[in-house]
């Protein structure tokens, strides 16, 4: 898999004034399945495929049944899934750990761990970045 071309923005945090990069949610049909994952120490964005991913897709599905939830997760479910899914992944070569996303604006600075949606949007024009995939 290859690189993916997304738009972000910088995002400055009201606490410790450090940037975030934050990747806006794609907005064409046909990548719903496309999720991104984020490096928790320095903030690196990744993404894999939600139903090609096989490690992704037995965490679904193995606790769906362990929690007894067949017709979709259930909010606790779907973090526990995640998790699993989680402990899968090899670490960021800067030695943190990526997760899941599911909202951008849920993130958290990745200096002071305060919400990216309490951060003002740094000046400037948003840019294209490319982002790799989350496994080779």
């Amino acid at each position: 898999m290859s690189a993916i071309r997304r738009t972000g923005t910088e995002r400055l945090c009201t606490g410790c004034g450090r940037s975030n990069l934050v990747i806006l949610p794609e907005g064409c049909c046909g990548n719903e399945f496309v999720w991104n994952a984020r490096c928790g120490a320095c903030g690196e964005w990744r993404w894999f495929h939600a139903r090609e991913d096989a490690s992704f897709v037995l965490a679904i599905k193995e606790t769906a049944r362990r929690r007894g939830e067949p017709g979709g997760l259930s909010p606790q479910g779907t973090r526990e899934a995640h998790a699993a899914f989680e402990a899968t992944l090899e670490g960021c070569p800067c030695g943190g750990r990526f997760h899941v996303v599911r909202d951008v604006l849920d993130e958290t600075c990745i200096t002071c761990g305060r919400p990216v949606r309490e951060a003002s949007v740094a000046p400037g024009p948003s840019r294209d970045i490319d982002v790799r995939p989350l496994r080779g």
